[in-house]
């Protein structure tokens, strides 16, 4: 069977492609966030980047591949908090890493654009491209501030950064989506350190 090649793709890796691919991406991230992942069209998509719905093909071969993009453009988003929120400070204690990830949490679950990653249809395809993808982006970003800390190292002995971040991402989806247990802020924060935070600080 003979095969034929899309020759009317967008040429990717120029400034133009990059550009509008990445506007493409955020306002689907705005419909998605208003509508919900099952009524976004990609007609309604063309019409607010002001193209008709072939010119979306040019950039994305499904709709599959486009949610792909918005997770992953989530995922960056969710990474740099991580990163400002945990490393803000010169000092990481215990309990400024469970200030740090309270937020991230609440951000989570707050934030309409990240209804998107925790919906019920999509926490699990977040949660695989962020076991493929997040440990590579944000383990150097986090190493300086987590074992070169100007308070010293402030990882456990025996817990590798690795295996730190892992763990961290998994509980923040998992929170993210299911909640902190406790009534009160207070409460959910005990519960954040005593579950998450004490195992790898």
């Amino acid at each position: 069977m003979q095969t034929q090649t899309n020759s009317r793709k967008a040429k990717a890796g120029t400034p133009e492609y990059v550009e509008v691919k990445q506007r493409m991406v955020e306002a689907a991230i705005e419909l998605m966030a208003d509508k919900g992942l099952s009524k976004f069209r990609f007609e309604e998509l063309a019409e607010k980047v002001g193209c008709n719905r072939a010119t979306i093909y040019r950039y994305f071969d499904s709709k599959q591949d486009l949610v792909t993009e918005v997770m992953m453009r989530l995922m960056h988003q969710i990474t740099d908090e991580v990163i400002e929120k945990t490393a803000g400070s010169e000092a990481v204690t215990r309990d400024s890493f469970t200030d740090a990830l309270y937020n991230i949490i609440t951000d989570l679950r707050t934030d309409r654009r990240y209804t998107i990653v925790m919906d019920a249809q999509n926490v699990e395809t977040f949660a695989r491209l962020t076991h493929e993808y997040f440990s590579v982006i944000t383990t150097s970003m986090l190493e300086k501030h987590m074992t070169e800390n100007p308070s010293g190292r402030v990882l456990k002995e025996g817990v590798s950064m690795a295996d730190a971040v892992h763990w961290l991402m998994h509980q923040i989806i998992s929170y993210g989506f299911l909640g902190l247990k406790g009534e009160t802020e207070s409460e959910q924060k005990l519960y954040l350190e005593r579950m998450v935070v004490s195992v790898i600080i």
